[in-house]
């Protein structure tokens, strides 16, 4: 067999690393708002201190996505995703055996720093290895994510094993160990697979030079708003906020809670294979402009009507398959920024998306509470009210994006300038 036949398979394995890890910080999140009520209740925490617990973990994510992006290459991504994955598994073991506020704050700190390199290490290992079947390979991975993730909510509905947050992280540290063996074992320092177009080559350039070039594209802030309000949505609703809703203003059980937030997964993995299989027919400024809109009139739905409960669930599965379009906008910025820019410019976009995921849930969180001292304690209509407060924000979020999407223009003809 040919070294251009063994390359393929380097890309698979180093890709699937690099999958597995991303799937395993997910999976942290989503465990983290599954237990909350439980983290809420053994630690007597408000609301405000759940949602700024939330916030600071999506802070220090955007804030390590942020410089490890300007880092990223063929020689440091495993060590960017080996090392990340040793110090989330070290704030897991925190998290594990945290008894107050602060220490919870600092357990946080470290997960969401350790997990910061996962996506934007997968996206730099599909850009470099899958450049032509990006949008295709990208979709796919969401896909597999959030798959995983449906499913682990639905056990957690099913089963009372997720009762203790303690035992939980702690086998997650484990996992994290596992998952860092992987990089440092899998992942290739060296282009495998499909390499960059011959055409699309250019010279190294500097972080702020990239810097420079992304902000100076009309593509690359239209591309940036567009994934920002779509997946920091995502992250805000799902992440915490949709289990808390369900539980609180609606007067689901926290198992009737994990499985409704499930639906937002199984969505996302729906609309995250439509959005790439799609894309790749007919481009994407189409596809986004569909997931944008139908995303926002979901949103504007859900907030202005108290639905039965099997209503809403199936509202939410649609709501995840229109928050999947934000795959969308980063291949926007792939085909609208030279291949030495695009690693710089995808990580300002996917540090933006968590900052406003981060921004999103504080301001959800002291919103709510402060409408919960203008309301009457109980009452169904105000309990209601309460939940639209909340809403508001992500209504606006959903909106935006759907603006954004109608500014994309089709890419331009290869090879395109530095």
């Amino acid at each position: 067999m040919s070294p251009t036949q063994k390359r393929p398979a380097g890309g698979l394995t180093g890709w699937g690393a690099a999958e597995l890890f991303f799937t395993a910080g997910v999976a942290v999140a989503i465990l983290f708002a599954l237990l909350s009520g439980s983290i809420a209740k053994e630690l007597d925490l408000t609301q405000a201190q759940l949602g700024q617990l939330s916030g600071i973990y999506t802070l220090a994510y955007s804030a390590g996505q942020l410089v490890l992006g300007a880092f990223l290459s063929s020689r440091t991504v495993k060590w960017i995703l080996g090392g990340g994955a040793a110090l989330a598994s070290a704030g897991c073991f925190l998290l594990s055996g945290g008894r107050e506020f602060s220490g919870m704050l600092a357990a946080q700190i470290l997960v969401g720093l350790g997990l910061s390199g996962t996506f934007v290490g997968l996206i730099f290992l599909i850009g470099r290895d899958f450049s032509k079947s990006f949008p295709m390979m990208s979709s796919l991975s969401q896909s597999i994510t959030n798959i995983t993730g449906a499913g682990l909510s639905l056990l957690a509905s099913l089963t009372p094993w997720l009762a203790d947050f303690r035992a939980t992280f702690r086998v997650m540290a484990v996992v994290l160990l596992a998952v860092a063996a992987a990089q440092f074992v899998f992942v290739r320092g060296r282009a495998a697979g499909n390499a960059p177009h011959p055409g699309r080559e250019i010279a190294p350039i500097s972080f702020f030079g990239a810097v420079g070039v992304a902000i100076r594209n009309f593509q690359f802030w239209m591309a940036t708003v567009f994934y920002a309000c779509l997946f920091g949505t995502m992250l805000a609703y799902a992440n915490i906020w949709n289990i808390q809703f369900q539980i609180i203003y609606f007067g689901n059980d926290p198992s009737e809670a994990a499985m409704m937030n499930a639906m937002i997964a199984i969505g996302i993995t729906a609309g995250s294979l439509v959005a790439g299989v799609w894309s790749r027919k007919a481009g994407f400024v189409l596809p986004a402009r569909a997931f944008g809109l139908l995303g926002a009139a979901i949103f504007v739905f859900m907030s202005v009507l108290p639905l039965p409960r099997w209503d809403a669930t199936a509202l939410i599965l649609v709501m995840g398959f229109a928050l999947a379009g934000s795959i969308l906008g980063l291949s926007v910025i792939q085909a609208h920024l030279a291949p030495a820019v695009t690693a710089v410019a995808t990580s300002l976009a996917v540090t933006a998306a968590f900052v406003h995921g981060a921004i999103l849930q504080t301001v959800i969180g002291t919103s709510l509470g402060a409408a919960s001292t203008h309301t009457v304690a109980g009452a169904h209509e105000s309990l209601f009210l309460i939940y639209q407060h909340g809403m508001v924000w992500l209504v606006g979020s959903v909106l935006a994006a759907a603006i954004a999407a109608f500014f994309f223009k089709p890419p331009p003809p290869d090879p395109r300038p530095a």
